[in-house]
This record gives structure tokens, C-alpha cells and sequence, in this order.
């Protein structure tokens, strides 16, 4: 089932748990994003990255801790390693149980150093085999492939992220054709979110650290993405009491 992002639907901020979860367990490891969805995540972010040999997989870094390069490495030998003593998931996996388990996931398309479309072709590839279209978000940096992500497949979610602040955010988004937009905490504006709500396009707060504001008694943020579930709670449970 698609999730429904928008505040104004779900009648609450939806949280977002980063990496699987950031604490106790590896980021990005099957412990992460089990945890993740212990601690009631209504999504887990993870980060897809393509071996050598085009097997998607989840780790957020782009090198190994020996330096080498993940995307020069084949899946038959990523496979084996183990980075704090878990291994590797594999994205196809991670599908399955996401389905499985009516959990909807993040999906950070890792597209850096990369020939554009490859790592997206092979998701996409994935998400068909697997029937998991519904059950996932992807997140780009890189818009351009964005736009043609959604423009070939338009019953994809796809979020744009950003490393700064818009002009014209709004005409901006729908000429990508962006379901929905990050931003972070210190460049929120409210005539954003106007702007951003305006076309029925979400916004998910990153980077967000201050538990004394009443930023979400104020605006309909629709998501909120941290490091664990347990501190987003707190920062909502707080602002409502206040």
C-alpha cells in the first residue's frame, strides 16, 4: 500500500528513521533496519549503492574501510565482507522483507561516482521483480535523473534532495516532477512549506536538533527524519505538550 505523506492526510508527522536506525547497531545493516521498525519507523531510510557487477546493496559510504571503491568490487566479494561485524545487505532482500512485512523504506540512490541510470535502472528492475513499487521512496540528489525516474515511471514516489535553499520552490518541483523535497532545519522557511504544500508535494525536516522550538505546533511538516525513532517521539511529544 502507498503511504501517504502529507500531514494534512495522516493527521500527524510521519517519522523517518535514518540509515535503519543511528546508535547501538551498525547504520545500514539488517540490524539497523530491524530496529528501526521495532521502534515504529513509519519509514526506514537506506542507503543503495551497485557493486561492480550491478547487484544493488546497502551502505552509505562509497569505500570500503580498505579503501577500495564499493562500485569496483563484485557482489560475489561484497558478499563475504562484514563492516562491524555484520554483512552487507542486499537490496533485493531487503525488498522481500520490506513487503513481507508492510514496511515502507527510503531508498538514498547512492548515484555519485556512477554512470547515470545504472543504479537506478537495476532498482527499478528490482522493485518490478519484486513487487514492491508501493513500498518504497527514492531519493535523489542527482534531479536530472530524477525527473526522468518519474517521467518513465510515474507511479514512483521520488524526493528530492538538496544541499541548499530554492528559488521558486515550487515551479521548481513540479518541473522535476518531485513528489517530495528534504530540507533542513536551518534553512526551513514557512512560506516554503506554503509553496511546497501548494502543488500537494511533501516536506521531510532533516537535520533537526532544537527540542525548545514549537516548529511542529506551528506548520504541518509532513515527515521528520532522525537518527532513531525513540528521539523523534520525544521531540513531538514534547512540542505537543507545550
Amino acid at each position: 500500500m502507498t503511504l501517504d505523506l502529507l500531514k494534512s492526510k495522516t493527521g500527524r508527522t510521519l517519522i523517518e528513521s535514518h540509515r535503519g536506525v543511528e546508535g547501538d547497531v551498525p547504520e545500514n545493516s539488517w540490524s539497523a533496519i530491524q530496529r528501526g521498525r521495532e521502534l515504529g519507523a513509519d519509514l526506514i531510510e537506506v542507503d543503495v549503492q551497485l557493486s561492480r557487477d550491478g547487484v544493488p546493496f546497502l551502505r552509505h559510504n562509497y569505500q570500503l574501510p580498505d579503501g577500495r571503491w564499493c562500485h569496483d568490487v563484485s557482489w560475489g566479494e561484497l558478499k563475504e565482507l562484514k563492516i562491524q561485524g555484520k554483512p552487507l545487505p542486499k537490496l533485493e532482500d531487503v525488498l522481500v522483507w520490506a513487503r513481507d512485512a508492510s514496511v515502507h523504506l527510503s531508498l538514498d540512490m547512492k548515484t555519485f561516482f556512477k554512470p547515470a541510470g545504472n543504479l537506478t535502472k537495476e532498482v527499478i528492475r528490482l522493485l518490478e521483480r519484486t513487487n514492491t513499487k508501493d513500498n518504497v521512496l527514492l531519493l535523489f540528489f542527482d534531479h536530472e535523473e530524477l525527473f526522468h525516474t518519474k517521467l518513465a515511471h510515474p507511479d514512483l514516489t521520488v524526493r528530492a534532495l538538496l544541499t541548499g535553499r530554492l528559488v521558486n520552490i515550487a515551479e521548481y518541483l513540479q518541473k522535476i516532477k518531485a513528489d517530495c523535497l528534504s530540507v533542513s532545519y536551518g534553512l526551513f522557511r514557512p512560506e516554503d512549506i506554503e509553496q511546497i504544500h501548494s502543488i500537494g508535494a511533501a516536506l521531510v525536516l532533516i537535520d533537526y536538533w532544537n527540542q525548545n522550538s514549537d516548529l511542529f505546533q506551528q506548520y504541518d511538516i509532513d515527515v521528520l527524519s532522525v537518527g532513531n525513532p525513540i528521539n523523534a517521539r520525544k521531540i513531538l511529544n514534547h512540542q505537543q505538550k507545550r
